[in-house]
């Protein structure tokens, strides 16, 4: 099935261990500064190519492959909340467009794409899989125990995800939470991938053996 097959929840895993490590390089930046806000350009110039790529790829590939498992997982989710689901694939969409413009940045060496595509990627992810959580929670045939635990995974992964628009701009812009604040944020988002990844493969496990039944 696409929405719990086996490359899904390996994008679902992978994704979230780079989200992770995303977190720790972007934020911390232990090698040192790759960027420096210029304001005679109104943008931020590179500094060092090699520390750009190692600090910001992980970040565009956890976003292209948890959008795309995200919009697998939407194809065959069955729901009657149908307006939600749509609404969750066209924000899962724009997220993985995102994504793209955020490689396109990595490629032609311009940090504002890059940047742009993952500071707004990762919110717009996590109001898809907000109202994908709202979809299923909103079912009312939708209501076992393994379900409920899906819905909360969704809405927390969500919240969590759009947590991160105004963490960072709090963290970059106004300066009043330390980076590391900004790390553990991005880690609880990685976390909460790989556990939806499992939860996910325990239904397909469960739906393999009904089937067999």
């Amino acid at each position: 099935m696409l929405g719990h097959g086996p490359g899904v929840l390996w994008a679902m895993f992978v994704g979230g261990v780079l989200w992770v490590v995303l977190g720790y390089f972007r934020f911390l930046t232990p090698l040192g500064l790759d960027v420096t806000f210029r304001d005679d350009l109104g943008y931020s110039q590179i500094l060092r190519t090699e520390l750009f790529l190692l600090y910001n790829l992980p970040g565009v590939l956890a976003l292209l492959l948890t959008a795309w498992a995200a919009l697998s997982y939407l194809t065959t989710l069955r729901t009657a909340r149908t307006g939600l689901k749509r609404a969750a694939q066209v924000f899962a969409l724009l997220a993985s467009l995102l994504g793209l413009v955020a490689a396109a940045g990595q490629i032609i060496q311009v940090d504002p794409l890059t940047t742009g595509g993952l500071r707004l990627g990762a919110p717009i992810l996590g109001l898809a899989l907000f109202l994908a959580g709202l979809s299923v929670g909103r079912d009312s045939n939708r209501q076992e125990g393994h379900q409920r635990l899906l819905v909360l995974e969704l809405i927390l992964l969500g919240v969590i995800g759009m947590a991160t628009l105004p963490v960072g701009t709090i963290i970059y812009a106004l300066a009043l939470l330390p980076h590391v604040f900004g790390t553990g944020l991005s880690a609880l988002f990685g976390a909460g991938w790989i556990i939806l990844g499992f939860s996910l493969r325990n239904e397909t496990v469960k739906d393999a053996g009904a089937a067999y039944a």
